[in-house]
């Protein structure tokens, strides 16, 4: 939760107002409080005594804003709960600095410990894009982690690396049956399903016990809340705008709706003998004219039952909800069981502990393949983070997830290239926007591998070059830029740039740069080297993918 600020915000403002942004916690039972005592004329803030409940901002899922991002923009806003818009970077900056210094605290109180001996680990999903990442890590740099002492690990991976510590697998010994934890040459599948996001990838232990990943991370928006806004769906459906309006007025009735649900949805599918889901009506929404009629005639909801403060909801339409997202994991599941034989199917994260979840999914795979779900199997990621911030090298290999290349021209032929798309393409006698790629979407790459680029790029500045970079889905790209006409399945992104500083250009010889962008790590990395006066040299080089 963030204090109340100006509606219009601009840099200088954030850097002045710093203090006045908080986060905490349990920041939705704070929410709910002022606006109770506000209601009850009781409200009254010390630091802000002329503002309103209203004035302060509630952000949740926000890291969602990330996902599916191709092309990350600095001045990225991003709405409350109630519809307020704020600097996206801001909220994420301070979440994280929040976090930073309620750690810090908690170790500080215990440890003799300075901030300088700490190594922070941030967990962001594997299926996002390079400038997400960038983005995540610029914010936790601004939110006072040193870059030198921070890096990002990737949920499943970390889960992953959790995992393969648990004693899970049945080994039979000398007639003794026991549980032990996976052995080199086995393979297992991570399905880490969060609140926002699903990542499912494949991995194999080696004879040194480090991790291969064998896919690229696939996934989508398949998390929990996807059920949480389905059950919201619910109540829009049948009451309207008059829903909307009642929640603008009384949010913190709107939030313990939420709540409740949230609560109660983990134990859908448990065999309660119960027939339906009960949930209390919130009071706003009582005051709706003919409310228990409009509830309980529904046609397209049939069998809601409102009595004494409570709605009832057939278990079988609360069940529904599950649907789209269970069929869509399952669906990937299989696709991926297809080209993978593996041992095992871990469900990990905050989604995997609901009931129906787990069970929809073994009944769909336990006939084949053993489905497991470990002993705080949500907190998997975090534990698994702290196995990853001192054991990085235990993943050794991962799989590219994007293709990624540069921009270039090349001769054209009249014999190869024969069809109205290369010919949009020809200018006098080249080929121009021609993808050249360093590495293709599903290629296996080792930690620290370098792939090498010569270039000579156009002048930027008097002392230092630009190389664009480009990525895409797509693993045999043609084109960085295609007509309309020619758009491809997955196109190709202008992502960024690199930022070479080499010092005075008349100082190059060639104008040429070999740009060495390394792969293998949670991040892309990059390196450039260039002839100046007669001797290679190593020069600055960085990317910049925020634009």
């Amino acid at each position: 939760m963030i204090h109340p600020v100006e509606r219009t915000i601009d840099e200088n403002f954030m850097k002045r107002i710093k203090s006045w942004l908080f986060c905490r916690f349990d920041a939705e039972d704070v929410y709910n409080e002022m606006w109770r005592k506000y209601h009850d004329e009781e409200f009254h803030h010390e630091k802000f005594p002329g503002k309103l409940p209203k004035d302060w901002f509630l952000f949740k899922i926000f890291k969602m804003e990330l996902y599916g991002k191709e092309i990350m923009r600095r001045s990225m806003r991003i709405k409350d709960e109630t519809g307020k818009s704020f600097s996206l970077r801001a909220v994420f900056k301070e979440s994280i600095r929040f976090l930073k210094e309620h750690a810090l605290g908690a170790i500080t109180r215990q440890e003799d410990v300075f901030p300088t001996d700490v190594f922070w680990v941030l967990t962001i999903p594997a299926i996002w894009s390079e400038p997400a990442k960038q983005f995540m890590r610029k914010a936790a740099e601004e939110a006072g982690i040193p870059g030198e002492s921070l890096t990002l690990a990737l949920e499943p991976e970390a889960a992953a690396l959790f995992t393969k510590e648990q004693e899970l697998i049945r080994h039979t010994e000398e007639e003794r049956v026991k549980l032990v934890p996976f052995v080199p040459q086995s393979k297992f599948m991570v399905v880490d399903l969060g609140g926002g996001t699903g990542d499912i990838t494949v991995y194999e232990v080696q004879d040194n016990h480090t991790l291969h990943e064998i896919n690229m991370a696939t996934g989508g928006a398949w998390g929990g809340n996807r059920i949480n806004d389905a059950f919201l769906g619910i109540w829009k459906d049948i009451l309207q705008n008059e829903f909307k309006e009642c929640f603008q007025t009384h949010p913190d009735e709107g939030l313990e709706l939420q709540q409740n649900f949230e609560t109660k949805k983990r134990s859908t599918g448990e065999r309660t003998g119960r027939e339906f889901l009960v949930i209390a009506l919130p009071e706003c929404l009582r005051r709706i004219p003919e409310y228990k009629r409009k509830l309980e005639g529904s046609t397209k909801y049939p069998g809601i039952q409102v009595r004494r403060g409570k709605v009832e909801f057939p278990l079988q339409m609360i069940q529904d909800l599950f649907k789209e997202s269970i069929r869509d994991i399952t669906s990937q599941i299989s696709h991926l069981l297809l080209i993978n034989s593996v041992d095992a199917i871990i469900l990990v994260g905050g989604l995997s502990e609901s009931t129906l979840v787990f069970k929809s999914i073994k009944d769909s795979f336990e006939s084949s393949v053993k489905v497991l779900n470990p002993p705080e199997c949500g907190l998997s990621v975090l534990k698994g983070a702290v196995l990853f911030g001192f054991t990085p090298q235990q993943i050794s290999k991962r799989v590219s997830r994007y293709s990624y290349g540069f921009s270039i021209s090349k001769p054209f032929d009249p014999v190869l290239h024969n069809n109205e798309r290369d010919r949009v393409h020809k200018y006098y006698d080249n080929l121009e926007d021609v993808f050249s790629a360093i590495v293709r979407a599903g290629d296996s790459v080792l930690p620290n591998e370098v792939r090498d680029y010569k270039c000579r790029p156009a002048e930027h500045g008097p002392e230092f070059s630009l190389v664009e970079f480009y990525a895409t889905l797509d693993r045999d790209p043609k084109y960085v830029k295609e007509p309309e006409s020619f758009f491809p399945e997955c196109c190709c992104h202008h992502i960024g740039d690199i930022k070479i500083e080499h010092g005075r250009r008349d100082n190059l010889e060639n104008n040429e740069i070999n740009v060495q962008v390394v792969f293998g790590f949670t991040q892309l990395d990059v390196t450039a080297e260039c002839t100046i006066s007669g001797m290679r040299r190593q020069v600055s080089a960085h990317f910049e993918l925020l634009k």
